[in-house]
């Protein structure tokens, strides 16, 4: 199929110039494709599965990297400064992402992490 298309010559003047139309897209033009949508998907959630995996966070899937600072603290003595102004002495036997368990005394304790406000180190 020819179509008709009108170009302006340099001195101003117009002429009709006939191509052939194929009514295809032209291979230049990249068209977004079911695979390439998949594609992109898939990169953002490999970006997002690399950033789970990071030693930083605990991760239950991952069981190999636990929490640096709370395996760094096991067994130890510690002064626990909580956000409510009390302060809280035992030993750290455990920890979980949220929590922390403490013996104090002969009582065992449990601490929400996100209500401690300093932790030192006897």
């Amino acid at each position: 199929m020819k179509e008709a298309i009108r170009v302006q010559n340099p001195d101003g003047s117009f002429k009709i110039v006939f191509r052939e139309n194929n009514n295809r897209p032209s291979n230049n033009i990249k068209q977004e494709t079911k695979e390439t949508k998949d594609n992109s998907d898939n990169k953002k959630h490999e970006k997002k599965k690399k950033e789970i995996q990071d030693p930083r966070y605990f991760n239950p899937l991952n069981p190999e990297h636990i929490d640096i600072f709370g395996r760094d603290l096991l067994n130890k003595d510690l002064i626990f400064s909580l956000l409510n102004g009390e302060t809280i002495k035992g030993k750290m036997i455990g920890f979980g992402q949220y929590e922390i368990l403490l013996e104090s005394g002969n009582k065992k304790l449990i601490l929400l992490k996100q209500g401690i406000m300093k932790i030192e180190v006897l």
